[in-house]
């Protein structure tokens, strides 16, 4: 038989097109205008709020990755190859313990970040490692020259052709798993480089230059989950080749500075020049984002008071990952945006008047039965009302002003919320709260008049003395400083200034008829109850206030009817239905549902999560059509402590095939398959384990029905 035909003869697997999800098949009612234009609406919201997200994370990571940047730049500043005097005396290697907090969630954005960083600034040479993929030192170092020497790490330092192109001849497959084989690369790379230094552009466009010899960054992302034994013995393997190598680590520190003690001996945390480096806690982000992404009017999606405090819950209580809590924000956009069929009025202000100009019929009818719309007609006036109920167009005209006075109602919202913060933010006891977004979650549910702590922080503002009265006008005033709209507010506020300032000029009135002065005076000899009665009436008399104590009462009524004004409940607000999502079970079901109880619902009833007729039964009932695992899982509850196998297959096959397809004699292979890997899923779920009592049979673990 000639073989040498079939050399070129094979079967080869090529990679398929990727499929992309269709949309239409997702939404539901596709095929219905307002639904599109609902996806269409998100779509362009999420994309400007996520905009303004990774904004605000460069803004926020800048300063302390600066700092970090400037260390790795400048701690091998006299580098040399050639000077070997220089040599003996480099005997520690730079290290930077980057304390970046426990919300580790968030870490792998913030080191691929820090990796950008350093490769744009400071040197192409950066390799980053995490302690699932370095169990040993021979997977650290081929991590490390795999990075290291990778073509597009180093194409702005490789030797140009005459065409321009950069030329990588460096085979990473055939070299040594050692630091020797990285000193020689390293050597053969850069010691013939030109002393001119190159630039690269950033990607803001800033020119940085590289020095001649640029330094080798290994940054280890979780760095307490290293294996102690690997990092100590990398670690006095880089100390050995400090001389050649300028070596630069980061160490990324979820806890504390004393992590690395505990890791490293004294003699090997000795080799180590470190500095520390503390990242902003989450919570600073977390307060960043809601104050420029949900407490502002530039979008108009906003939260209701439970959405937004189990949003808040979750990051609190559960990981503190601003990136978790942005995912989750995005979900309650795509839930309001597909759930109400009116949220594509929820847009920019220049686009209110042809979104509502584009609403049909039916959505405008879909409208008027929103209960709020329904509160705003019964309040207007007999005349009216039958036109915003039958009259397209006036009830159009309507809306548009509806929308706009919610806008108007956002714009003015926010900075007398910051004022309202200033005031009761540092009030003994902290009654309305401590931070900004607690005020804003109570505005969100109630009138403030109507809440006992606001009246309560009320009794505390007039306790106040006159300078810090002055010091909490001045800070208002700032916060109002760039609101045009808000003008008047703020002339009243110079106003109390001055006139504090001025107090003591102020001459106190004297009464137009002076009592006697033996009025309040008691009788020689009294009783307990003309005592009593005496004292009753003294307390009745109002008692005469100082100039400051009647301009202390004055400013606490205008701060007063100002929050009544502006701070009013959004649920009170007519179409609000239209920007506040408010479906908090439905949302918490999604977002922090208990595995258990979701488990126990999706096998005993799978029409819940399914939402197929096929599965709509009673909660006791089997049908063939229900999923394997499921039918599997009702027959075990049926068991006692040890299940037979053969007869909870046969019970299996039973409830699956039809009556005439049932064959004792010729087993379906099939259905003994499919009945294998839905036994197979419960004991991965944990409801049934293998036993050694008797081989045919499964222990059943849970009971109680769960």
């Amino acid at each position: 038989m000639n073989t040498a035909g079939s050399v070129s003869k094979g079967c080869f697997a090529f990679k398929g097109k990727k499929k992309q999800a269709n949309v239409d098949e997702y939404l539901p009612d596709s095929k219905n205008i307002a639904v599109k234009k609902c996806h269409q609406r998100f779509n362009q919201m999420w994309e400007e709020v996520y905009t303004q997200v990774q904004i605000l994370q460069s803004d926020f990571n800048s300063n302390i990755f600066d700092e970090l940047l400037k260390f790795a730049e400048n701690s091998h500043t006299g580098f040399s190859l050639e000077g070997r005097d220089t040599k003996k005396l480099l005997v520690e290697i730079p290290a930077a313990a980057l304390v970046t907090g426990v919300n580790t969630p968030d870490h792998s954005t913030m080191f691929a970040n820090l990796v950008s960083m350093l490769r744009e600034r400071v040197t192409p040479l950066v390799t980053i490692l995490k302690s699932k993929d370095c169990q040993n030192v021979k997977s650290i170092l081929s991590r490390t020259l795999t990075q290291l020497m990778d073509s597009h790490c180093v194409a702005d330092f490789d030797d140009e052709d005459e065409d321009g192109t950069a030329v990588n001849t460096v085979n990473t497959k055939s070299l040594p798993l050692t630091l020797s084989s990285l000193a020689k690369w390293y050597r053969n790379k850069f010691l013939d480089q030109p002393s001119s230094p190159k630039k690269r552009k950033s990607v803001d466009g800033k020119c940085f230059e590289h020095k001649a010899l640029p330094p080798v960054v290994i940054v280890m992302e979780d760095f307490e989950n290293f294996l102690p034994k690997v990092v100590q013995d990398f670690l006095l393997i880089s100390s050995n080749y400090i001389s050649h190598l300028p070596l630069v680590f980061i160490f990324g520190i979820a806890t504390s500075v004393s992590a690395i003690h505990r890791l490293l001996p004294n003699e090997v945390s000795s080799l180590l020049c470190m500095e520390k480096f503390q990242a902003p806690p989450s919570t600073e982000y977390l307060t960043l984002v809601i104050n420029q992404i949900l407490m502002t009017a530039r979008y108009p999606f906003k939260l209701g008071r439970g959405v937004f405090q189990l949003l808040l819950d979750i990051f609190l209580y559960y990981d503190f990952s601003v990136l978790n809590f942005i995912q989750a924000l995005r979900f309650t956009m795509l839930e309001h945006y597909s759930s109400q069929p009116l949220s594509y009025l929820c847009c920019n202000h220049d686009d209110v008047q042809d979104a509502v100009k584009q609403t049909d019929a039916d959505s405008l009818e879909r409208l008027r039965q929103l209960p709020s719309f329904m509160r705003y007609v019964e309040g207007c006036s007999t005349k009216e009302q039958p036109d915003l109920l039958l009259n397209e167009k006036f009830t159009k005209e309507r809306v548009v002003r509806l929308i706009e006075d919610i806008n108007e109602y956002h714009t003015n919202f926010f900075p007398i919320l910051s004022c309202l913060h200033v005031l009761v933010g540092k009030l003994p006891g902290y009654p309305l709260g401590k931070q900004l977004r607690e005020v804003y979650s109570l505005c969100l549910d109630v009138n403030l008049q109507e809440n006992e702590d606001f009246k309560h922080a009320r009794d505390l503002l007039r306790m106040l003395s006159k300078d810090e009265w002055k010091n909490l006008l001045v800070q208002c005033i700032e916060k109002l400083q760039n609101e045009s709209q808000l003008k008047d507010v703020m002339t009243e506020l110079e106003k109390f200034v001055n006139r504090i300032d001025h107090i003591d000029e102020v001459v106190e009135e004297e009464e137009e008829s002076e009592q006697p002065a033996n009025d309040d005076a008691l009788p020689y000899r009294t009783s307990l109850h003309q005592l009593r009665q005496k004292l009753q009436d003294m307390s009745k008399k109002q008692k005469k206030l100082s100039p400051y104590e009647k301009l202390r009462d004055e400013i606490v009524g205008f701060y007063d009817d100002l929050f009544a004004k502006h701070l009013v409940c959004p649920t009170k607000l007519p179409l609000h239905e239209i920007f506040y999502y408010n479906a908090t079970r439905h949302l918490k079901q999604r977002l922090n549902a208990s595995p258990r109880s979701a488990l126990q619902m999706a096998l005993s009833n799978p029409h819940y999560y399914l939402q197929c007729q096929c599965c709509s039964l009673e909660k006791s009932a089997l049908s063939g059509t229900m999923p394997d695992t499921c039918i599997v899982y009702k027959l075990h509850l049926e068991c006692g402590q040890l299940i037979n196998l053969y007869d909870w297959m046969q019970a299996f096959l039973t409830v699956v095939q039809p009556e005439e397809q049932v064959d004792v004699k010729e087993p379906n292979h099939k259905m003994q398959a499919r009945f294998i890997q839905a036994v197979s899923q419960l004991q991965f779920l944990g409801f049934v384990k293998p036993t050694k009592r008797k081989t045919d049979h499964v222990a059943r673990l849970t009971w109680g029905g769960c």
